[in-house]
């Protein structure tokens, strides 16, 4: 647009210069004219001269403005026609160039071309070339691999003739060493059976010594078995009187100790009968006075808790709870161990017994049984016992114990497991022996009155001991004792303790009642009589 205005410009100055030169009346002639009349003519003159040409020019002017819309078109006409001009010429320009640059690479494109045929032509020829080569190596290897396969089979020919050659030597060595080995073997065959006849000579020597062996070991096996059985049954009869002579010291260390009773037991026997209910319920049901019931059932307590000492303390089958924290637990696996091992038979239990038994003792645990025990049974019984009669109690307690785990350590070297029983079951009657009631079968109770004693529990005097053989046997070595409920001795103890209950309340309601009449009479008055 530019472009195009500058030119409709120059075309207008074109077109005004050449009006100018073609005006007869323009502004040149007139100063011309002025020039020439100047020096002739005054001011006024020349104005009123040039008047007339003025006034040409200024409606020139007027007429010449009336086409300046028609120009301007004309000159945009004009400038688009430049700029199509201007536009075309560029375009051809550029086809040229494009031709131009086409025409350079359709010659390269031929240079190429020529060259790309160059190379083919070349590569077919070096491809013949090829191919002859290629021909002539086939040609040479087959020949080549021809020569390997004449030569190979010519060695393996070789290699077969001489491995035929060493075979038939090695065949020719073979049989005469096999010839010769086999009239070593028929040598040694021949000595075998000459070794043979002596060998069977001599079994039938040995068979003949074995039998009367044999025959031998047969007498002196019974012989060894009559005596085990007889052996045993000293063991067992050895065992039942030391597990009889431990009760019978039971019986006579209660009995010597606690007919008698301590003085405070004497004169507050309610209060003693409170602190033994609370260390032992097995008090309970016993009344703490010097009646023949009385002591015989304080006899039979004591034996009970001794007999549960031992049971509890001395006679466990490997340890005591009390020694370790979890002593319960452990003594509970033991005994399942055992009788796992008691099931399977043969002699596998006794010696895993005896092995953990002696490493239990290498640990010192036996040692700690005699004090425990002692302790416990003395503060149980310590309220029935008269102090100047303790040290000899003390004495033969200890004597009861020390027997007591000397018997139960040679028990435990059996090859036949002790089982200690402590609880007593009145339907077993081989097990369990009713305690002699001494006299106190004869009862006498009120009529229709029915004495309850089921809540009153069994007193094991001493457990029953059985051992269990290899085969499961169960040979019985001590007839356990217990004091039943259904015993008389309990009727007879639950009357006269409600006897002297009676005796104690009416007791206590006399004294009542004397206390609240002297208290009448000494409100009434110093002159007032008292009757007691």
């Amino acid at each position: 647009m530019n472009g195009a205005r500058g030119g409709s410009t120059r075309r207008r100055d074109l077109t005004s210069d050449e009006s100018r030169d073609q005006d007869p009346g323009s502004s040149s002639d007139l100063v011309l004219r002025h020039g020439n009349t100047e020096r002739s003519q005054n001011p006024a003159a020349i104005l009123a001269a040039a008047n007339g040409p003025i006034q040409r020019l200024a409606n020139f002017t007027q007429y010449f403005k009336s086409f300046a819309t028609d120009i301007d078109m004309l000159e945009q006409a004009y400038g688009k026609e430049v700029d199509r001009e201007a536009e075309i010429q560029r375009l051809n320009e550029t086809v040229e160039t494009l031709i131009l640059s086409k025409n350079e690479q359709m010659e390269n494109l031929g240079l190429e071309n020529e060259k790309l045929r160059d190379g083919q032509e070349a590569c077919d020829r070096e491809r013949e070339k090829y191919r002859a080569m290629q021909g002539e190596l086939e040609a040479q290897n087959a020949k080549a691999e021809a020569a390997r396969e004449d030569e190979h089979k010519r060695k393996l020919q070789d290699e077969k003739d001489k491995t035929q050659k060493r075979i038939k030597a090695s065949k020719a060595e073979i049989e005469a060493e096999s010839r010769e080995r086999v009239r070593a073997l028929e040598d040694r065959n021949a000595e075998l059976l000459r070794t043979n006849e002596q060998l069977k000579q001599r079994l039938s020597e040995i068979e003949k010594k074995l039998e009367a062996k044999k025959t031998r070991h047969a007498r002196v096996e019974k012989s060894l078995e009559e005596d085990n059985m007889k052996l045993t049954a000293e063991v067992k009869q050895l065992n039942a009187e030391k597990f009889r002579y431990i009760s019978d010291a039971i019986k006579v260390l209660s009995s010597r100790y606690f007919q008698k009773l301590p003085d405070r037991a004497e004169t507050h026997p309610e209060a003693v009968h409170q602190d033994l209910s609370k260390l032992s319920p097995i008090f309970e049901s016993t009344p703490i006075w010097q009646s023949e019931i009385s002591k015989f059932l304080r006899s039979r307590q004591v034996q009970h808790i001794i007999s549960i000492g031992l049971c509890d303390f001395a006679w466990q089958p490997f340890l005591p709870q009390d020694i370790l924290p979890n002593g319960e637990a452990v003594g509970l696996f033991l005994k399942a161990v055992s009788n796992s091992l008691s099931a399977t038979g043969g002699r596998s239990e006794s010696a895993w017994r005896v092995l953990t038994l002696r490493g239990i003792n290498h640990l010192g645990w036996e040692s700690n049984w005699v004090e425990p025990m002692r302790g416990h049974v003395l503060e149980m019984l310590q309220p029935l016992i008269v102090p100047s009669e303790l040290a000899g109690f003390e004495k033969d307690l200890l004597k009861i114990i020390n027997d007591s785990i000397t018997l139960w350590k040679a028990a435990q070297k059996d090859e036949a497991r002790f089982i200690i029983e402590k609880d007593p079951d009145s339907s077993d009657k081989e097990g369990w022996q009713a305690e002699d009631t001494c006299g106190f079968e004869n009862v006498s109770k009120p009529p229709d009155e029915k004495i309850d004693t089921s809540r009153i529990r069994p007193l094991c005097l001493f457990p029953n001991v059985v051992q269990i053989r290899s085969g499961g046997e169960r040979v019985r070595v001590h007839q356990g004792s217990a004091l039943f409920p259904t015993s008389p001795v309990w009727v007879q103890a639950v009357l006269e303790k409600r006897e002297h209950e009676e005796e104690v309340a009416k007791a206590v309601s006399d004294a009542r009642r004397k206390i609240n009449a002297r208290r009448m009479s000494s409100s009434a008055g110093p002159n007032s009589p008292v009757k007691d």
